[in-house]
């Protein structure tokens, strides 16, 4: 007899009906995020698999899934740029979803492409990976991910060195002789700030700063401008270290409506340097993760994964991140 786990059991597990075990699955937006969680740890716990995702094949198909956590933000959109353009030289396409940074709905999105029979899978999870993530693993089924930073690699990934980043991010403000910073990083659940948060914490002690810390509830331009009004009412800081290049440009295009000047009150750190950091009003310095680069690294790691036998090494690279210093930025010394 199977031990497999049948829906019946992860309703049971969860203590859900059955009709609510297929609505996360096929339905996640129907189900409120309480009971999608519950419904996933189940499915994790038992390490279950929809029937119709074990027997699907990825054999002759010449499409790659993209699972990103959000769309209209402009570090996703060049980093799949980067992976089109290094799978297309192989006759590859790319379709691509996105998680909402929910993990119910990055399930639902990876089974629905493994059922249909894509070559492989790139995603940039919302979590830490999980028990299902491996059982699509061992069925075959190509699997990367990016901004990972497991020390075991057991599958293809690119990231970048969060920690360094923030750490030289603030090293680089202490040099311009700020005392007072302020990070605002990503939602609680944002792992690549939470891991940022370490190198910045790490050098705001070696270097004696006075940091502050707000949390965004997202990171992208709007955000940024609604939340430049608490960062006016709690007092300038000398320089503002943002989540994000978006978050950073959206404070600073309230401050410019406010008469308030960068970087002469107030100087500004962005972080992914997207294409268009350089053409703003004041161009931003940022530190670098180099979105095509890491998307491009990715996609032809991919490739060469399809390809590989069963005993393929596979490879994590690590991207260091680099200032790369523009006009929001000022030297406090010299005023």
């Amino acid at each position: 007899m199977s031990n497999k786990p049948s829906l019946r059991d992860i309703a049971k597990q969860a203590n859900v009906s059955l009709g609510t075990v297929s609505n996360v699955l096929n339905r996640p937006q129907q189900v409120s995020e309480e009971t999608r969680q519950k419904v996933r740890s189940a499915i994790d716990m038992l390490g279950f698999i929809p029937n119709e995702i074990m027997q699907s094949s990825s054999k002759d198909s010449q499409v790659i899934g993209l699972i990103l956590p959000l769309s209209n933000n402009p570090f996703y959109e060049e980093l799949a740029q980067g992976i089109e353009d290094a799978v297309a030289k192989d006759g590859l396409r790319v379709l691509i979803g996105y998680s909402r940074e929910d993990e119910a709905i990055e399930l639902h999105l990876l089974s629905a492409m493994v059922d249909a029979g894509f070559k492989g899978v790139i995603l940039t999870p919302v979590g830490e990976r999980n028990q299902v993530f491996e059982k699509f693993i061992e069925k075959n089924v190509r699997v990367g991910y990016i901004s990972q930073t497991d020390e075991l690699v057991d599958q293809c990934s690119v990231s970048i060195d969060q920690v360094r980043g923030g750490y030289i991010g603030l090293e680089y403000l202490a040099n311009l002789g700020h005392k007072k910073v302020l990070w605002i990083s990503g939602p609680p659940h944002h792992h690549q700030s939470n891991q940022r948060f370490v190198g910045i914490t790490e050098a705001a002690k070696e270097f004696d700063i006075e940091l502050s810390v707000m949390s965004a509830p997202s990171l992208d331009f709007l955000t940024g401008e609604h939340m430049a009004p608490q960062i006016i009412e709690a007092g300038l800081p000398d320089a503002v270290f943002a989540g994000n290049d978006s978050l950073a440009l959206g404070i600073m295009n309230y401050f410019y409506k406010q008469g308030i000047k960068v970087p002469d009150e107030v100087s500004f750190l962005g972080y992914d340097n997207v294409s268009y950091a350089e053409s703003a009003l004041v161009p931003l310095t940022t530190v670098s993760q180099t979105p095509y680069q890491l998307g491009y690294t990715m996609g032809a790691q991919m490739v060469v994964e399809i390809a590989a036998p069963e005993n393929h090494i596979h490879q994590h690279v690590i991207f260091q991140p680099q200032i790369v210093e523009r006009l929001s930025t000022r030297s406090k010394r010299s005023l």
